[in-house]
Order: structure tokens, then C-alpha cells, then sequence
């Protein structure tokens, strides 16, 4: 009885969404709370989704989130609203993206990607900030990444042929982080769960979707990569963590895009000289080792330059002359990305971060 009642529910809130009546809803409290209620209830359905009943509930929820794509048109000034549709969306897709099937999936996706073109357009004003108060835009900004982290999951975690999901998932993804990275600014990144919940989809992403992420627009890829820096001194040492092993993968792909390569030469460039500089934590050597050696494997030119450019900043021929020398000492004879290698190369590391000890000021 409890489900029928619920399904009942869902047709009477689809009916709302799918007709005219829903350009009232953000502007009439009774059918504003009637709306928000019923999405808190879908909302808790979702969350309690298991294998048995994925079918039916699914089918149950899926023209609910299609009627959610209408109302979010009109709910830009509406901000429980907007944010009770992204709850929904990230519980539907936290709970059932590894139990739907295929073609459940492909469906998920594309609803997901409506609402995104959707709420760039209803929630950004053009050239602007997220309109709306700043609690609103971290708590609009941190679902949404939320969201594209859940989706994902299904690549990460799912035994299906990769080819399955590929195109439609980096897709999404690419096109959530189009909406969203450029309105992620230093000052949302100091909520540690946001910046957390930040690195941790860009560095997925970076592992996942290398290739794409080189062919992003410029707008989008500087800011990542002036986001990357940030994370780099204002943060803790899981960002930065996060932080290496993104520009690790992305190195390894950027081999046919010069302006790509010098991009994320600047965040080798800002770790060499933090290295230099002794503040980088002694426990992220490693990885940071491991960074440096694929950049230097894969985008040799571009690393010889990084190197002049922070030799030539010292104002003493000592420091320009003691860091060429240690420098050079970071060139394989051959450029392997092997696991005896890389071993190799966090040995030399480690003595190049010795021998250049507080040169750089």
C-alpha cells in the first residue's frame, strides 16, 4: 500500500512538473512545499534502493528526475528548490549507479547531462558569479560535484567492457567541470570538504579521461591548472597528493600538445622550486618524484625549460650554477617509465632535494 501511495505521489508530482503550472511552483509556497516534500521523499526512496526492487524503483523515480529538468529552469531564484533537486539527483545516482543495467544507465546519464546544460543556464548569470547567497553557491557547487564523483564511480567499479560507458561518461563529466571549475574560486577551495570533494573528481578525471582533459577549452584547462597550483600551498597533504598524481597522468598524454605540456610545466616548475625551497613534507617526496619523472619522460623539452626558467630567476651566479648542476643529475639516460626505474630515479631524487637545500629564495 506504502508503494502504490508513493507511486501515486510521483505521477501527481510528474503531472505538476510536465505542465504549465510549473513556472508557479517557485513562486507559490503551497506548491513550492508540496514539491520539496514530495523530492525529499524520492529522495529517501532512492537512498534505500537495493538490488531487488532496482527495477521497479527506478522506473518509479526516473520521470520525477525528467520533471526536475523543467522546474529547474524557473528555480533560479529558488534556491531549496534547486538544491533539493541536486540532493535527489546525487542520491539516485550514489545508490543505484553500480546496480541499474545498461541501458538504465545510458538514461541516468543523459537526464543527468539536461540538468547540467540546465542549471548552467537557470543558475549562472552570464560572466558572473553563481547568483544567489554564498552559502547557496557552496552548498549548489559542492552537490554538483557530488554528483559527477557518484557517476563516475560506474567506471571506476563496474566489470562491464570499458567501452560501454566511455563516450557518455567523460562526456557528462567533461561537461559538468566546463559548468563548474570556472566558478570555483581560492576562496570556496578553503571549505575543506569542497576542496577535498574537488581534487579528489579532478584527479580522477585527469587518471580516467587524460586525453580529453588536454582538449578542454583554454578557459576551463587554466582554471584547473591555477586550481592545481593553489592546492598546492594552501592545502593539506592528501590535496597534494591528489595534486601529483593528476599531473602524472595528464603528462603521460600530453606528448602531442606543446601548449598543453607548458601548462602543466608550471605546476612541475611550482613543486621544484618548493622542493628547493624546503617546503614541500618530506612523506609526499615520492610521489612527487614519481610526477617529475614522468614529466620529464614524456615532456623532456619542455622540463629543460621549466629548468632555465627557475635557474634564471636566482640573482646569485652561485644558486644558477649549484641548481643547473642538480638539475641535470635529473635526467634518466633513459626516459622508461618502468617500476626499476622510477626506484631509480626517487633515489636520485631524493639527493637532488638535498643538494639543493634553500637555494631557491
Amino acid at each position: 500500500k506504502q508503494w502504490y501511495q508513493r507511486r501515486v505521489r510521483g505521477s501527481s508530482v510528474v503531472a505538476v512538473l510536465n505542465s504549465d503550472q510549473v513556472s508557479e511552483v517557485p513562486n507559490s509556497p503551497t506548491l513550492s512545499n508540496k514539491i520539496i516534500t514530495a523530492l525529499d521523499t524520492f529522495y529517501g526512496i532512492a537512498s534505500a534502493i537495493i538490488n531487488k526492487v532496482i527495477d521497479a524503483v527506478f522506473a518509479t523515480v526516473v520521470p520525477v528526475l525528467e520533471g526536475c529538468i523543467p522546474l529547474m529552469k524557473v528555480s533560479q531564484h529558488a534556491p531549496t528548490i534547486v538544491r533539493s533537486i541536486l540532493e535527489l539527483f546525487c542520491s539516485v545516482a550514489d545508490s543505484g549507479i553500480l546496480q541499474i543495467d545498461k541501458g538504465q544507465t545510458t538514461r541516468l546519464y543523459e537526464i543527468c547531462y539536461q540538468l547540467l546544460k540546465c542549471y548552467s543556464v537557470s543558475t549562472y548569470s552570464a560572466g558572473c558569479k553563481l547568483v544567489g547567497a554564498e552559502e547557496d553557491r557552496y552548498d549548489n557547487i559542492l552537490l554538483c560535484l557530488e554528483l559527477l564523483s557518484h557517476l563516475c564511480s560506474r567506471d571506476f567499479f563496474s566489470f562491464d567492457e570499458p567501452s560501454s560507458f566511455d563516450d557518455s561518461s567523460s562526456k557528462l563529466v567533461l561537461i559538468g567541470l566546463d559548468i563548474i571549475v570556472p566558478h570555483i574560486d581560492v576562496e570556496l577551495l578553503k571549505f575543506p570538504k569542497l576542496s577535498s570533494e574537488f581534487f579528489k573528481l579532478i584527479t580522477f578525471i585527469c587518471e580516467v579521461y587524460p586525453e580529453k582533459v588536454t582538449n578542454l577549452p583554454d578557459g576551463v584547462v587554466d582554471q584547473i591548472i591555477l586550481m592545481l597550483k593553489v592546492g598546492l600551498n594552501n592545502y593539506n597533504d592528501d590535496i597534494t597528493f591528489y595534486i601529483f598524481n593528476a599531473v602524472s597522468a595528464l603528462a603521460i598524454h600530453s606528448t602531442e600538445n606543446p601548449a598543453f605540456q607548458r601548462k602543466i610545466g608550471q605546476i612541475v616548475k611550482h613543486t621544484l622550486v618548493l622542493i628547493s625551497s624546503q617546503e614541500l613534507p618530506s612523506g609526499l617526496y615520492d610521489t612527487a618524484a614519481d610526477m617529475v619523472f614522468t614529466f620529464i619522460c614524456k615532456c623532456r623539452g619542455e622540463y629543460l625549460t621549466v629548468v632555465n626558467e627557475i635557474v634564471t630567476q636566482q640573482e646569485s651566479s652561485t644558486s644558477q650554477e649549484c641548481l643547473r648542476s642538480a638539475f641535470s643529475t635529473l635526467i634518466p639516460n633513459t626516459p622508461n617509465l618502468s617500476r626499476r626505474d622510477k626506484e631509480q630515479f626517487s633515489k636520485v631524487f631524493e639527493n637532488f632535494a638535498i643538494n639543493v637545500y634553500g637555494v631557491c629564495r
